[in-house]
């Protein structure tokens, strides 16, 4: 197991396909900026399910961080204290977020066994690997520093299955950059 506070540059690696800049950064999701295209409607659907997490993972650590700076012993006890009260919510609606970009890249009409449906269903079995994490933070917040390795290696393959796929050089290019982080 990873544990949150000492492999965050690993977790950023693993969450972040794309940095969205911060919570809240007012990224749109509209597939009207995008051409119909399968690809990028998939990608669209990658990078909102990694912004989500991604943002999800910097407040938990900023959390930290904030804990962490504070060398009153009881100071720190209310900070986690409060955490461990919003961890539940916080994952219900990172959740939640990651559910709507799994949908939409479930939608994407593809043809069955080619090498962009594969990448999709290697991505939504990642998706699926941090939904599995936000449902445990749910139920045991103090879980929420402890990543399950499963996220890695479902990551890894996401990765080495896109990296497999024929996309058109604006495509490639956009998946690089999404693969990248």
């Amino acid at each position: 197991m990873l544990n949150l506070r000492n492999h965050r540059a690993l977790l950023s690696a693993v969450g972040a396909f794309v940095v969205a800049g911060g919570a809240g950064s007012g990224i749109a999701w509209s597939q009207a900026e995008r051409t119909s295209e399968p690809a990028d409607v998939l990608l669209d659907a990658v990078e909102h399910s990694e912004s989500t997490m991604r943002d999800y993972i910097d407040e938990i650590a900023q959390r930290f961080d904030e804990i962490e700076a504070t060398s009153d012993a009881r100071r720190q006890e209310e900070l986690a204290t409060v955490l461990m009260a919003d961890v539940p919510e916080l994952a219900e609606e990172a959740r939640a977020e990651v559910l709507t970009a799994k949908e939409d890249a479930k939608a994407v009409s593809l043809p069955d066994g080619g090498e962009l449906d594969t990448a999709r269903d290697a991505y939504v079995a990642h998706i699926d690997a941090w939904i599995a994490e936000y449902d445990e933070a749910m139920v045991s917040p103090v879980g929420v520093v402890e990543i399950e390795p499963v996220v890695n290696r479902t990551f890894d393959k996401a990765v080495a299955a896109f990296d497999r796929t024929e996309l058109d050089a604006d495509q490639a290019e956009r998946a690089e950059r999404l693969l990248a982080d």
